[in-house]
């Protein structure tokens, strides 16, 4: 079972019509982890992100065993996953409905571009932060080299161009 922690993903029927759109707190995979509906233990649909996300995944022993712990919690989770199944059962929506589908998604696609767009630029400040620390790390090597060559002066290289020559 996954569970959205941030991001938006697209569930698909198999004949590619979008069942729904899952965001921060969604879950799913409990379909077949339950064994709710006429398929049984298989997949009931497609699920792709939408740009980039987030999940957590519950394996099926932990999500069982959590269950056995709460079993209110295992009908809830089961009358949920047969809403989603009759649900999705239903034939395909109108052309209202697809029109207000496609204004939705594209309400939610430029709500997904400011927040990229917002997270590049925290990003960017934690890369410049990052070159700051750099340089003044680069800055104290250089500063204990110079203090180590001070108290022992044979035991750095140095960073002189000229080289030795023995001669015999």
């Amino acid at each position: 079972m996954f569970i959205v922690k941030q991001g938006m993903l697209q569930v698909t029927a198999d004949d590619g019509r979008a069942l729904a759109t899952l965001s921060d707190g969604s879950y799913f995979g409990e379909i077949s982890l339950l064994n709710v509906g006429k398929n049984g233990n298989r997949r009931t649909a497609n699920v792709r992100s939408v740009g980039y996300s987030d999940l957590f995944c519950l394996r099926k022993e932990d999500l069982l065993h959590a269950l056995n712990d709460y079993p209110e919690m295992r009908e809830v989770l089961k009358e949920a996953a047969r809403k989603k199944l009759a649900r999705d059962a239903k034939p395909q929506q109108s052309e209202e409905n697809q029109e207000t589908e496609r204004k939705i998604s594209f309400t939610n696609s430029v709500e997904l571009a400011d927040t990229l767009g917002k997270r590049l630029e925290d990003l960017e400040k934690l890369v410049l932060t990052l070159a700051k620390e750099i340089k003044t790390t680069n800055t104290s090597v250089v500063t204990l080299q110079k203090q180590i060559s001070k108290v022992y002066p044979n035991s750095l290289p140095s960073n002189s161009s000229s080289s030795s020559v023995d001669s015999d």
